[in-house]
């Protein structure tokens, strides 16, 4: 059995960090590592999506995950996206 409480408002408004994230359309919000392969949380508008290498976005596609990065070719173009300074 769980239980629910309802948190405090106060406690909700100290743990929130307002506008930590840019308002850009893509952003990389994290990089997960794992023995046989990366994947890498991206914000698209919205809404939070994982993807891996050869994930298409659009007209772009994932080539590389690191530590902290993504690789994006678009346009015969290398991107790098990063994750935001804290």
């Amino acid at each position: 059995m769980t239980e629910h409480t309802e948190t405090p408002a106060a406690t909700l408004e100290a743990a929130t960090q307002h506008d930590a994230l840019p308002d850009a359309r893509l952003t990389l919000v994290g990089t997960l590592h794992g023995p046989s392969h990366a994947r890498a949380l991206l914000r698209i508008g919205n809404a939070v999506h994982t993807v891996e290498v050869g994930t298409s976005l659009g007209s772009a596609k994932v080539t590389a995950i690191g530590e902290g990065v993504v690789i994006l070719a678009r346009s015969g173009r290398s991107e790098r996206l990063s994750l935001p300074a804290s």
